[in-house]
């Protein structure tokens, strides 16, 4: 029984129980306000390098550092725009995490600009140093006559027909892999001939340079590759299986490759090589007299003994010369973690199929299967059993017939990390249905019409216009009901009114594309680049929060360029 004065201001139940709520809502409002001060907001999308792109920062010493490419800066849009169900593997060079939370992506293309010219005006750009944190190098497309348009313009045009390719390639980039022109990057890094290629017919199931190592996964792969910085002084001594290269098709050929090596006081060095082609016939047979004294001949992997080698008077440079005569210049290397024997060999070859990457168990890249297990599994041939050690003969023949066998099958065969594309499909379709997915930037792209939109003067607009028009024909096709995103160009007649212009786009379309090219002149150099810096500035200033900006310096025909990104956020 409550006490006299209580009972007085006691209201009817109903009330009473109103009014307990409305307090407690007052104190959860009190009490949320109270927490967002203090805490981190949970969905703030966050950028950061890992690794590889540490190795490409402008904080890495020159002679150590290793740039990314253009199509690195590709896929970070494309990551950007399409959140995490573009990935079937985690990103090589950067995290961006929460990326789903991503509300907008704007790229800032300074075509003519280089790494040089950022470190010599490095005073002018004041406010472009004190928005962006991370700077990376990138190798600029001039050095391998490769087209800036025709790398990046493929990011709006991708995206406009993602339903239809990650149904047929299960995730974005393995499909960009599938897709673009191998010799684009490579020439990035070895000497190919500019040759058209014609469709060729062949007799596999898919064409055999779809299983070939990409330009960057031969530098992440540890692969030699005749690059400047760190990896030029490294592999100073190395030589090239060819002075110059013809582009690689679906019938180059392909050579099963093995080294055995011992170990000499100087480290590891090469004992013997053997090369077979595709009809299983040794093509190249040759011990090896190291040039250092060897400490171990490492008799249990190599099955090289003291006596083998005692009248052995061929050396590695012999060898060389010998692989750089007999090797056509298309020809495609295939082997089992290939790169050691590159280095091995110290030579570098572009064209590359590594059977521990194409085949998989675990879903896991890292995870490599050993080339006995694959024999084994996929050959039902027993190798590597004999106690006089490795046969190289034996081991570059199962190497060349494991992937002859998958290109008898499919592009899933043997690796459970392209069996997953599956999973990643079914993902996405059901993320499409479900509504309280709806507000993610990757269905309002395909349910809600987002669009995209390029913006330059008539000086570089105009070699869009070839992609645009595709992107427009695809889009027509695949959208039968009318849904249709736009992918817009816009051509303005100035480069303060490009700029002006961004400033209005970041607000409408969820992908701004801004290419400008300013001709640097040696007199108004400085002023040139406060303006530069003031630009910058102010498409910073007009990305809303949780927008990603990536501003890219193309660099020039001598000198790579710069690229900067970050996530606009309050925190």
């Amino acid at each position: 029984m409550m006490d006299g004065p209580i009972s007085k201001k006691r209201k009817p139940n109903t009330d009473n129980g109103k009014s307990i709520h409305m307090q407690t809502l007052k104190n959860e409002i009190l009490d949320s306000k109270t927490e967002y001060k203090t805490k981190p907001k949970k969905h703030i999308p966050k950028f950061r390098l890992k690794t590889a792109g540490e190795i490409a920062s402008l904080s890495t010493p020159q002679n150590e550092r290793v740039p990314v490419m253009l199509t690195d800066i590709q896929h970070l849009l494309l990551h950007s725009l399409l959140g995490n169900l573009n990935l079937s593997i985690p990103p090589r060079w950067y995290v961006l995490e929460k990326c789903n939370h991503i509300c907008q992506t704007t790229c800032l293309i300074l075509e003519g600009i280089s790494i040089q010219h950022w470190e010599k005006h490095a005073n002018k750009f004041v406010q472009t140093r004190k928005i962006f944190h991370d700077f990376v190098e990138i190798l600029t497309p001039s050095v391998y006559n490769g087209s800036l348009v025709q790398e990046l313009a493929l990011v709006p045009l991708s995206e406009v027909d993602k339903e239809e390719i990650i149904q047929k390639y299960g995730s974005m980039n393995l499909a960009l892999e599938a897709r673009k022109d191998l010799m684009i990057m490579m020439k990035a890094v070895f000497p190919i001939k500019d040759q058209q290629i014609e469709c060729i017919d062949y007799e596999d199931k898919f064409p055999r340079t779809q299983l070939m190592l990409s330009a960057w996964q031969l530098i992440e792969e540890n692969y030699p590759v005749p690059l400047k910085g760190k990896l030029k002084n490294t592999y100073s001594d190395y030589v090239m299986t060819k002075d110059e290269y013809k582009p690689v098709t679906a019938k180059s050929p392909m050579f099963g490759l093995d080294c055995e090596m011992c170990i000499t006081n100087a480290g590891s060095e090469l004992t013997r090589v053997s090369i077979v082609n595709e009809e299983h016939k040794t093509i190249y047979e040759s011990l090896v007299k190291p040039y250092n004294n060897i400490t171990d001949y490492l008799t249990r992997y190599s099955g090289i003994t003291k006596s083998l080698l005692t009248d052995v008077t061929k050396r590695l440079k012999d060898v060389q010369n010998d692989i750089r005569e007999l090797l056509p210049s298309d020809a495609i290397l295939v082997g089992q973690s290939l790169n050691i024997d590159l280095h091995a060999l110290k030579m570098m070859h572009p064209y590359v199929i590594d059977t521990s990457l194409i085949y998989n168990f675990t879903g896991e890249r890292t995870r490599k299967p050993k080339l006995k297990v694959l024999a084994k599994e996929f050959l039902n041939e027993d190798i590597q059993s004999s106690k006089k050690g490795h046969c190289s003969v034996e081991d570059s023949l199962a190497s060349l017939k494991l992937v002859q066998l998958k290109l008898s099958k499919s592009m899933e065969y043997g690796d459970a990390v392209h069996t997953n594309r599956q999973k990643y499909k079914e993902n996405a379709i059901k993320i499409s249905k479900t509504p309280e997915v709806a507000l993610s930037i990757f269905n309002h792209m395909i349910e809600q019409k987002k669009t995209s939109i390029i913006i330059g003067c008539d000086d570089i607009t105009g070699d869009y216009h070839t992609y645009l028009t595709q992107a427009r024909e695809s889009l027509t096709s695949q959208f039968k009901n009318g849904k249709i995103k736009k992918v817009k160009l816009s051509t303005v007649d100035g480069a303060e009114e490009v700029i002006s212009s961004l400033s209005r786009a970041v607000i409408e379309y969820n992908f701004v594309m801004v290419h400008l090219k300013p001709v640097i002149d040696s007199k108004s150099e400085c002023e040139q680049f406060e303006t530069i810096d003031r630009w910058i500035d102010t498409v910073w200033r007009s990305v809303m929060q949780c927008a990603l900006c990536v501003v890219v310096l193309s660099g020039t025909t001598t000198d790579n360029g710069v690229a900067m990104m970050r996530v606009k956020s309050t925190l």
